[in-house]
């Protein structure tokens, strides 16, 4: 008699070159670059809630750059691989500057809303550390949008202050 407990491999997270598609300036990113560049919520991250992220990510970069795209496409570059021949890894390095931007936007978005529903300490010790992680990870972003901008142009800081 069998117990009828067969291994099966767990499905791919996503489809194969699943993406989020941007505007046509600026590239498309693939979920796996987001996916697997950070750890998001210990592998329960599903592609709907990933994609939704990783489009909060995109409208983010979007309004940080707004102005420097305008200039740049007033300036008659075409799209973001033009900004730029300098390469990072074999690849152009605004767009791996782009990808982590929206990787990093994304992956705040994902660490703040994945909190613990607990009203013990170490829930409350666990929600701490995702608030610590989303604005690093914002943090990080910032800073590539700010090496992005400084792409072709004088530098850009990187400490960004708002007096209140």
């Amino acid at each position: 008699m069998s117990t009828g407990v067969i291994a099966v491999p767990a499905a791919p997270w996503d489809p194969d070159d699943a993406q989020v598609v941007a505007d046509g300036w600026f590239p498309a990113v693939k979920l796996d670059t987001v996916r697997y560049s950070v750890r998001l919520g210990k592998g329960t991250i599903t592609t709907q809630r990933l994609t939704m992220a990783i489009e909060g990510g995109m409208l983010h970069a979007f309004r940080e750059l707004a102005d420097w795209r305008t200039a740049k496409a007033a300036a008659g570059i075409a799209k973001l691989e033009d900004v730029t021949a300098d390469q990072l890894n074999g690849a152009n390095l605004a767009v791996k500057l782009w990808e982590r931007i929206v990787t990093n936007f994304a992956a705040a978005d994902l660490y703040a809303s994945d909190r613990d529903v607990s009203a013990t300490d170490q829930g409350l010790d666990r929600a701490a550390e995702k608030d610590t992680a989303a604005d690093e990870a914002r943090r990080i972003a910032l800073g590539a949008v700010a090496d992005l901008r400084s792409i072709g142009g004088s530098s850009v800081g990187r400490n960004r202050v708002r007096l209140i």
